[in-house]
């Protein structure tokens, strides 16, 4: 991931929404609230090794990761099953979850600064 590069493209939200300005404020406390929740429940899925939790997680933030073109989220949730099935991969659960904050961290300060 290019730490520098940002996340959240603003025109493509704004096009997300029809032209109108209006209501970028609107769908960025939206999308905090969406992806704070997903972020907690995704690293409470990892640690407690329960895959229905992790799928309901993934479920409901999907789609608007797909619109927002975010797709190292849905890569580290498509690895995380891949973790959750197999025990043995302990300590990279563990790397992801931290990579799974930081990036979820990066995600919501962009979000909050959008007006």
């Amino acid at each position: 991931m290019d730490t520098n590069k940002p996340l959240v493209n603003r025109q493509l939200i704004v096009d997300l929404l029809y032209g109108d300005e209006a209501y970028v404020k609107e769908f960025a406390e939206a999308s905090v609230g969406s992806f704070s929740e997903f972020n907690q429940h995704f690293r409470e899925a990892l640690l407690e090794n329960d895959e229905m939790k992790l799928r309901n997680a993934g479920h409901k933030i999907k789609p608007v990761a797909q619109m927002m073109h975010l797709d190292h989220i849905l890569d580290m949730y498509e690895k995380s099953k891949e973790y959750i099935a197999n025990p043995e991969m302990d300590q990279e659960m563990k790397k992801l979850i931290k990579e799974m904050d930081s990036y979820c961290k990066k995600l919501l300060d962009e979000l909050k600064k959008l007006n």
